[in-house]
């Protein structure tokens, strides 16, 4: 099992996850790991790194945060957001569905590379959007196909450790 980390300034996003994905990733979430994680996500709402320092694999950041991406030590940075310069964006966002567009290579924990695409989604939640990518972002980098990303508590996503 991989170990993850969310840094937030309040628990929105960790409460996000844990409502929108199935329940064996609400427990994997939960384990905030001292020292290194192999995976950290940023929540849209960090104002600034916590002190102690945050070293991972791979860190899945807002892209209008990338100046606190050099404060953290990763190997890998996947940046999410409504721009083009993100790597997870969306290409539509309507009121029923939205389509996800993985602008550049993405390379999973497992050493998985996934290619530019995109694909539809049913939009389950009218959450913030850059919550939805959240979501997303962590999906992938952790192993699910982009045919089995969802948004809502009853995807059939397994998690790929």
């Amino acid at each position: 099992m991989y170990t993850m980390k969310i840094l937030e300034r309040e628990p929105a996003l960790s409460h996000f996850l844990s409502a929108h994905l199935p329940p064996q990733w609400g427990r994997a979430l939960s384990s905030a790991p001292a020292g290194r994680a192999d995976l950290v996500v940023v929540s849209p709402d960090l104002i600034q790194v916590p002190s102690a320092p945050t070293a991972c694999r791979a860190l899945l950041a807002p892209g209008s945060l990338a100046h606190l991406a050099g404060e953290l030590s990763a190997a890998w940075v996947v940046s999410y957001g409504l721009t083009p310069r993100d790597t997870l964006t969306f290409s539509s966002l309507g009121q029923d569905t939205l389509c996800l567009a993985l602008q550049r290579e993405l390379v999973t924990l497992s050493g998985d590379c996934l290619e530019p695409q995109e694909w539809p989604l049913p939009r389950q939640s009218q959450a913030s959007p850059l919550f939805l990518l959240a979501c997303a972002g962590l999906q992938l980098l952790l192993g699910v196909p982009p045919a089995e990303v969802r948004l809502g508590r009853g995807s059939g996503a397994s998690l790929s450790t």
